[in-house]
């Protein structure tokens, strides 16, 4: 009963408990930019998600695009692998590599140009390698040069070929005398010198030569060929932006916007403005609409770029480029809210408004949101203009949520009677209801929401998600047994088995490993019995219970499953210590089961444990399981070995033999070898104590193997 009052008073912090990071940028699993790598967040609008994961959620449903989610195993009742967080698989997943003797398609095509141009072949680089203002100089520029000489009849064969060779120079990284001799030859009054006053000008670039690649450029932007035209006005916007930041990074890489050049970075924002009035359709259009996101940042003009992520937003063609979308604008304004959170809503971008707002409602380290109420109320009317009242709703849900004002909630909303298909704001609405239920602590209330609000759904991702706060409902309330009735609604088996294992009684995992719905529950139910049986000394019963394997065939193995593999108990003692002999598993529990003070059982007992490590193991299938991980927390978990008590209980005993309470000695000590700290579970004893089991091992048995092994205690 006080267990369960605990957990009662803590669920209103659970709920309000966000990810304590402000900004999205993933680091330790998965990248979320990797094609291969899935949503991981909760599959409602939720201040606690990667911010990128709502913002694409959000996007995808006004688009249909599909999302990048988890396939649902084929039987939830026998899977674990269903769950809301990184799935460390994703990392192992890979890019399909070409086809064995298949060249890329711009290899292919350069090396036809090249031919038509009388040069040798060119070493192909990696372009996904280049960087910042390098990223141009790629394979495929090269090919678009080439295109642009061989179109041009002004030009004849020679020029094009002199020309043709500058360009694969410097792409190949040749140096400035090179590159001249290239082009010495070329007529003074011909076409190809306005070709070469722009390859002049991008080495000038690429060598970080600004103002000379400035000065090129703006020779060409009245030229009577099209392409040097429009490129030379496109490379004059680069040109300034680059100039922008060239001091924007600090000694130990460290970029900041402080360090910007506001002019360059204007000029270059005039540049992309000129090219897109001339040409709005133009071969650079998307980059210079690209560049004027990144300008508009470098000046930290917030609304206005917020307006252009509005805008592109909504253009986006297809799934992949808003993924792209989303992860540039993530590294924008996740960037920038390190910094200072958005305090007020963008005039003409209400969703990229409610992005931020709902980051800004992550608690700090006061537990308390950074957006406020009085905030909020002023976004209102840029959410009513766009029509996008519903966003500011949600806003005001999840700020009643992270200030516990649960009555607000439950007086906001009424729980749906129909739940439209594809509508991730209706679903969170419902949800919020249903978190405010049980931070009033209403359970019984909360159960059959959850209920109803699972039989609502048709969305397997929503299903999971509300099976999962139905269990932690459940376990809440006292009721965890529920969870395993005839017709209970929790059927996803890693629920199931986090509640086998921190919290079912040996009762209940008896009546699951005999009786449960399928091998997989049964293995997990048995193998979590089996190991409190030993670890809380009920010898007889083991015996006993061990016998429940015979009702699992056949039998449940493979790494979705090795932390509960059945097979360790078959330990036949020969893993023990060479020297000290031990029995079987079998044997050792037997003995014990008669006299559960047998020194050589224990320390037998404790080999098992040591050679083993078996536990029972709460990590295998903790993440992604939302608010149930935290209400089965114990402070002392079920199933966790304590091979440290047994060798203090053989010290102590004056009926152990000598060579019994020798290797209990040494086993002791060795639990704290070589870190001094203990690894073999129960309470830390001091340093003192140790040196205590160390003299009493050498003095009393110092012919013991142990004594003559042990040099140092830790």
């Amino acid at each position: 009963m006080v267990r369960k009052t605990t957990l009662a008073m803590s669920v209103s912090a659970l709920l309000a408990s966000a990810v304590p990071a402000y900004a999205s940028f993933d680091i330790e699993d998965c990248k979320w930019s990797d094609d291969h790598c899935l949503l991981k967040g909760d599959p409602v609008l939720t201040p606690g998600n990667d911010s990128r994961d709502n913002l694409l959620r959000l996007l995808s449903e006004a688009k249909s695009f599909a999302l990048p989610v988890q396939a649902t195993p084929a039987d939830i009742t026998r899977s674990r692998d269903f769950y809301f967080a990184y799935h460390p698989e994703w990392d192992a997943a890979t890019t399909p590599a070409t086809a064995a003797g298949e060249a890329p398609v711009e290899e292919s095509s350069l090396s036809k140009q090249l031919a038509a141009l009388q040069l040798d072949p060119v070493e192909i680089r990696n372009d996904g390698e280049l960087e910042n203002r390098f990223v141009s100089n790629s394979a495929d520029s090269v090919s678009q040069f080439f295109a642009v000489l061989l179109a041009d009849d002004t030009l004849t064969a020679e020029q094009r070929h002199a020309l043709a060779r500058a360009r694969s120079g410097l792409y190949s990284g040749a140096t400035d005398e090179q590159l001249a001799a290239s082009l010495e030859t070329l007529p003074a009054q011909s076409t190809a010198v306005q070709y070469k006053t722009y390859l002049s000008g991008a080495a000038l670039f690429y060598a970080g030569d600004y103002a000379g690649a400035d000065r090129a450029f703006s020779a060409l932007i009245d030229s009577n060929r099209p392409w040097l035209a429009e490129t030379a006005h496109y490379m004059l916007m680069r040109t300034a932006l680059n100039k922008s930041s060239q001091n924007s990074t600090g000694e130990y890489g460290d970029f900041t916007l402080d360090r910007i050049d506001r002019s360059a970075a204007e000029q270059a924002q005039k540049a992309a403005q000129v090219y897109l009035q001339r040409w709005p359709e133009g071969r650079y259009a998307d980059s210079a609409r690209g560049m004027l996101r990144r300008i508009n940042w470098y000046l930290q003009a917030w609304p206005q770029l917020a307006g252009l992520y509005e805008q592109r937003f909504q253009q986006a063609s297809d799934a992949g480029a808003l993924r792209g979308l989303v992860i540039e604008y993530d590294n924008v304004f996740g960037m920038q809210f390190y910094v200072s959170a958005v305090q007020e809503a963008f005039p003409d971008a209400p969703l990229v408004s409610y992005t931020e707002m709902l980051r800004a409602l992550r608690l700090n380290s006061d537990e308390k949101p950074t957006l406020t109420q009085q905030v909020l109320d002023s976004s209102k009317p840029v959410f009513e203009k766009s029509g996008k009242l519903a966003l500011w709703r949600n806003l005001q849900l999840n700020l009643w949520r992270a200030t516990n004002n649960d009555a607000a909630i439950l007086q906001a909303v009424k729980p749906a009677e129909k739940l439209p298909a594809h509508d991730i704001l209706a679903f969170s609405e419902q949800v919020l209801y249903g978190d405010a239920l049980m931070a009033q602590k209403q359970w019984l209330a909360a159960g059959d929401f959850w209920l109803t609000l699972l039989k609502l759904s048709k969305d397997v991702e929503q299903q999971q998600y509300v099976q999962a706060r139905l269990a932690a409902t459940l376990v809440f309330s006292g009721n965890a047994e529920a969870i395993f009735a005839p017709d209970s609604a929790v059927t996803n088996l890693r629920l199931r088995s986090q509640v086998l294992k921190a919290v079912a009684s040996p009762e209940r995992l008896r009546q699951q490993a005999s009786q449960g719905p399928n091998n997989e529950e049964r293995t997990i139910a048995l193998h979590t019995l089996l190991v409190r049986d030993l670890t809380e000394n009920r010898f007889s019963d083991w015996l006993t219970d061990r016998k429940l394997a015979s009702a699992i065939a056949p039998p449940v193995v493979g790494k979705a499953f090795d932390d509960v593999n059945l097979s360790v108990f078959d330990w036949n003692g020969d893993a023990a210590e060479a020297g000290y002999v031990c029995r079987s598993l079998d044997n050792t529990v037997q003995v014990l089961s008669q006299n559960a003070n047998d020194a050589h059982a224990l320390n037998c007992l404790g080999e098992f444990f040591r050679t083993t490590s078996t536990h029972i193991d709460l990590w295998k299938d903790s993440a992604g399981n939302g608010l149930l991980g935290a209400v089965i927390q114990r402070k002392e978990p079920y199933g966790q070995f304590d091979r440290q008590g047994y060798y203090q209980q053989v010290i102590t005993s004056p009926k152990a033999e000598h060579e019994d309470k020798s290797y209990a000695l040494y086993r002791a000590i060795m639990c704290y070898a070589p870190s001094g700290y203990n690894e073999c579970g129960g309470a830390e004893v001091d340093k003192a104590q140790r040196k205590g089991w160390f003299t009493q091992l050498k003095t009393q048995y110092p012919g013991s193997p142990w004594a003559q092994k042990l040099k140092y205690y830790w």
